[in-house]
């Protein structure tokens, strides 16, 4: 058997094993929304796991959360939040409800049956998007002892979000206003037809240097201004740097036709990737939150 054969034949086997890894998904969601009771449970149990798949052991995976930022705003609750532990290696938790810091959180997905309210997602996505990461920490760096630490290349940081739902593809597209919304508040949208799961990635045409911009220095009180300008910026830049080429390369790029799921794992853990350098935890900034708490 020559190599090619082989290399296929591996090949093959994987994207057979995505065909089946969407058909139990599928009827898994089928199972938890005919059997009242343990919809909203199953549903997210399954889902964890399948992201507990596909994501890199460097992080953990947690039901039921809280996100909170050191200056006492916080976000809904979250259905299944992927953090790392690495510099945040606590979470605050009252019964089975945590609270995890923003400055850990790298991906928030919110996991719905097909009735849902849009509305009310907005909602979800805009407190998360409105959560304040502090960019300073101290700790030792080898070459400079123990220092005041701020990465310059991630001033700021939020979490990919993603809508995992039982929505109907066709259901969906008689409804340009629901996407509308869907795809301002969600970067990865998973939606069902029939026993397939399709991937609706609002802004996978933009290269990875918008994507970069928009996981690590993201601010939502940046004027349209602002925006524009960094944006020639970074035009200039690439076109001054021949380094910068690479990061042209567009998401759509990672798209399999057919195999929205290995779809899912190829865009997701590049964008992980881009917020690989976890931030320092800023232990003073919450130190004093709750100190002003107790001083009320």
């Amino acid at each position: 058997m020559g190599e090619t054969e082989r290399t296929g034949k591996v090949e093959q086997l994987i994207l057979e094993n995505y065909q089946r890894l969407n058909s139990m998904i599928s009827e898994e969601v089928d199972f938890a929304s005919n059997h009242g009771g343990l919809t909203g449970n199953s549903r997210e149990v399954m889902w964890l796991e399948f992201f507990r798949k596909i994501i890199p052991k460097k992080y953990s995976l947690a039901q039921g959360v809280i996100i909170i930022d050191s200056e006492g705003n916080h976000s809904n609750e979250v259905d299944i939040a992927v953090f790392d532990e690495q510099y945040t290696p606590y979470v605050f938790q009252h019964n089975s409800l945590k609270f995890i810091p923003i400055e850990a959180v790298a991906v928030a997905i919110e996991c719905k049956s097909s009735n849902f309210d849009v509305d009310k997602l907005e909602v979800w996505s805009d407190n998360i998007k409105k959560l304040v990461p502090k960019t300073k920490g101290i700790a030792r760096m080898a070459a400079q002892g123990v220092v005041m630490v701020e990465n310059d290349t991630q001033k700021r940081t939020r979490p990919i979000l993603i809508l995992a739902s039982n929505l109907k593809r066709q259901t969906a597209n008689s409804s340009s206003g629901m996407f509308e919304k869907l795809d301002k508040a969600f970067d990865f949208i998973l939606m069902k037809q029939k026993s397939v799961f399709h991937l609706r990635a609002p802004n996978e045409g933009e290269h990875l240097g918008w994507w970069a911009n928009e996981l690590n220095c993201y601010d939502p009180e940046r004027s349209k201004e602002q925006e524009d300008e960094e944006k020639k910026e970074n035009s200039e830049k690439n076109k001054k740097d021949s380094k910068d080429k690479v990061i042209s390369n567009k998401l759509c790029e990672l798209r399999i036709d057919g195999y929205d799921l290995l779809t899912l794992n190829f865009q997701l853990n590049q964008l992980l990737m881009l917020i690989n350098n976890p931030m320092f935890f800023p232990h003073y900034a919450y130190a004093n939150l709750f100190q002003k708490q107790i001083t009320k």
